[in-house]
């Protein structure tokens, strides 16, 4: 009789401990933001201006909005097939474009980030203009904007992947003649694989084609990311005059400048959302 009062009490117990965890997943859930990242994503952060302090702003932003950040690095092929198949919360290092907008929710405007044309400094190719469009090789990453861009100014030699790393050794061993990319994402390539270890190891034949600022995207129709997007966007707002906040800009040069810079486009959307 006593084992069998014990038995039942272990089972109460047990029950009411699956109970109870059953009931704290949701909410677990509901303060996590799952989201892709650039593969190699720490050394991104460290070698590119715009990719590292957007990625401050947002980390800073989403912990004072109370979220976890669960991170997924991922080719952008791969994060946009993620996102589309609501397997993720959330994309980071996305460009706003038309198209983009019809299907996705985005972040206030992190860091601007344009994209260029680059190649070797061994190259005696020095403007776009001068580009042989019709027998040049241009790498780009696979679904990219710049995928997109290259095909609108007329490449015809267009090799895309979704391994970014593969694009700067064909480069380096000349089987590409440009590759085309974001300006400071270009210094990853410098910092990791060149044997200086030095940005601004690429000469820039282009100029800045769709200056814009870095965001982070949701799914239009994913509504709970939606609302923890603008959970981070609201947090981020109410930190834009902070210290904190400025802190993270005093990590680069010329931060002033660049603070200055973020705070008029933070104030542009501010006003167009008013």
């Amino acid at each position: 009789m006593c084992r069998l009062k014990s038995r039942l009490s272990w089972s109460l117990l047990f029950l009411s401990l699956v109970s109870l965890l059953a009931s704290a997943l949701p909410a677990f859930a509901n303060n996590t933001v799952s989201i892709t990242v650039f593969e190699n994503h720490k050394r991104y952060v460290e070698a590119s201006e715009s990719y590292g302090i957007s990625w401050k702003l947002f980390e800073l932003a989403t912990q004072h909005a109370k979220y976890q950040l669960e991170l997924q690095p991922s080719s952008w092929r791969a994060s946009m097939k993620r996102i589309k198949d609501g397997k993720v919360d959330m994309v980071f290092g996305a460009l706003k474009t038309a198209e983009r907008e019809k299907w996705a929710s985005f972040s206030l405007p992190l860091i601007a980030e344009g994209s260029a044309i680059f190649t070797q400094p061994s190259n005696p190719v020095t403007h776009f203009d001068d580009i042989d469009l019709e027998n040049s090789a241009i790498g780009v990453s696979a679904n990219s904007l710049q995928e997109t861009l290259a095909k609108e100014l007329g490449f015809k030699n267009i090799y895309s992947t979704v391994h970014r790393p593969q694009l700067y050794d064909m480069l380096k061993g000349n089987r590409l003649d440009y590759l085309f990319f974001g300006t400071s994402i270009i210094n990853y390539y410098c910092v990791n694989y060149n044997k200086a270890a030095t940005p601004k190891c690429m000469k820039q034949v282009s100029e800045e084609f769709h200056p814009s600022g870095v965001h982070t995207l949701a799914l239009s129709n994913n509504s709970a990311a939606v609302d923890k997007l603008n959970h981070i966007n609201q947090a981020l707002v109410s930190l834009r005059h902070s210290k904190e906040l400025k802190a993270v800009f005093e990590q680069y040069a010329n931060s002033d400048s660049l603070y200055e810079v973020w705070l008029k486009s933070v104030d542009s959307w501010l006003a167009e959302k008013n």
